[in-house]
């Protein structure tokens, strides 16, 4: 097998790869959240809302990083759920991953029979808005534990368009850096001090190979879905690829050009980094074999990569080069518009219950997700697994820095003229500047009819 072979990795996107690199995690809080579950106060769980005689029977959709034990724990939320408000029930299906999901209930819509909610990447909301295909939940009746104010600001923003509220959010996560202690401190670092700056970044990788304390300083994933981290660099050289509104996008910009020259230089100037294409699937594995010393990934590994790793495991913001920057990721819940009335606001209670405080600590705690409410942070719960795991909080720190994830009219093609931009560019076909100016001339002959 020649480099090109083995530097050129299978391409696999983000959500994909979690169904592997995230199972040992999902299997290692399933017993924990499903305690949970059965041992909490139902007064806690969320509102209940009876509807006299007679059951409201709803239907659901959801997808999952992790085919397996996360569908438990998804079942074991609703079968609660059930338990709890037994006017109303949840019969819930796992619909496969993010795409595959969408790509049902977009059928579904156009066949006039959609399900009535179901979990859609936070990014399909303008899809869905383009298909008149969902309510808005803020025209509902609201319960109880329902505060706007109490959601993560950094991901209710995006369940916002025409002045009301689409979604809710309660899947969602953020990249974050992921780095080896050890190897850090053997190549003469502080090993709670990891690089704060892009420049520091490559400075100090060039230190832990030198001392072969590592084979590579940094991995960063660009198979797949690369626009998600992308973004990422791009808002921190100072513009966020979103655009002042979903029918526009900053592409073709010097900041974006800066930064896309930065990541392929981390292989082809500075070389602390494998070159061509790196998959997704294969960075936590480098990072927790000791392979790399920095890794670029998502909060969803987080639980995986510490049963795995044999050294102790840093977590920190992404390294900032005109600022600090991330985006978001993850799904929110969606109610349908053809479903019947009666069906909607039952949705809205289970959408409601699903995102209390409870369960969304008891959600993060189990899959590796970011709490989507404020006070979940705040709980006993969230307190007690933070001082044993204290690199779940970076995420949820960094959120203060965080932007929505790359959204347009016709995300998905968007998205992926970006992606095959990036993945353009680190496989040395084309140069950053060029890559990126294709990808705003194939972005803008989508978007310039909806302006």
């Amino acid at each position: 097998m020649d480099e090109k072979q083995i530097n050129v990795r299978t391409r696999m996107s983000r959500r994909q790869m979690l169904r592997g690199a995230g199972i040992a995690g999902a299997a290692l809080g399933a017993a924990r959240l499903a305690g949970a579950v059965s041992a909490a106060p139902r007064a806690a769980a969320g509102p209940i809302f009876l509807r006299g005689q007679g059951t409201t029977e709803l239907s659901f959709f959801y997808p999952v990083g992790v085919a397996g034990p996360l569908a438990k724990l998804m079942q074991g939320l609703v079968d609660d759920f059930n338990k709890a408000n037994p006017s109303i029930k949840v019969n819930a299906s796992f619909t496969g991953s993010y795409v595959d999901t969408t790509t049902k209930v977009q059928t579904a819509v156009q066949a006039k029979n959609p399900p009535d909610t179901a979990v859609l990447l936070a990014t399909d909301l303008q899809t869905m808005l383009d298909l008149k295909a969902i309510v808005p939940v803020s025209d509902l009746k609201a319960g109880a534990t329902f505060d706007p104010k109490d959601y993560q600001q950094a991901f209710f923003q995006d369940t916002q368009a025409e002045g009301k509220t689409w979604s809710v959010p309660f899947q969602r996560s953020t990249p974050v850096l992921y780095y080896n202690k050890d190897v850090l401190q053997k190549a003469g670092g502080n090993a709670e001090q990891p690089p704060q700056t892009w420049t520091e970044l490559v400075d100090t990788s060039k230190k832990i190979m030198d001392a072969k304390a590592a084979k590579w300083g940094v991995e960063f994933p660009t198979s797949g879905t690369a626009y998600w981290l992308f973004q990422c660099l791009a808002i921190q050289a100072g513009k966020d690829l979103n655009g002042e509104d979903h029918t526009h996008v900053n592409f073709d910009t010097t900041e974006a050009t800066d930064a896309l020259t930065w990541l392929v230089d981390l292989s082809k100037t500075n070389k602390v980094m494998p070159t061509g294409v790196i998959d997704w699937a294969s960075v936590p594995t480098d990072f927790s074999s000791g392979n790399t010393a920095f890794a670029y990934h998502s909060t969803g590994s987080l639980t995986a990569i510490l049963k795995e790793a044999k050294f102790k495991v840093g977590t920190a913001f992404m390294p900032k080069d005109k600022q600090f920057g991330t985006n978001t990721g993850g799904g929110n819940i969606y109610i349908f518009k053809d479903a019947p009335a009666d069906h909607q606001q039952a949705a809205w209670t289970f959408a409601q219950w699903m995102t209390a405080p409870a369960q969304a600590t008891r959600w993060a705690i189990a899959t590796g997700y970011v709490p989507v409410r404020i006070s979940s942070t705040d709980s006993t719960e969230w307190k007690d697994y933070v001082a044993k795991t204290p690199q779940a909080t970076t995420a949820v720190d960094q959120l203060k820095y965080a932007k929505p994830e790359l959204t347009a009219h016709q995300s998905a093609q968007i998205q992926k003229f970006m992606s095959d931009a990036v993945q353009a560019a680190v496989a040395g076909q084309k140069q950053p500047a060029d890559a990126l100016k294709l990808a705003q001339q194939q972005a803008d002959a989508i978007l310039k009819q909806y302006r």
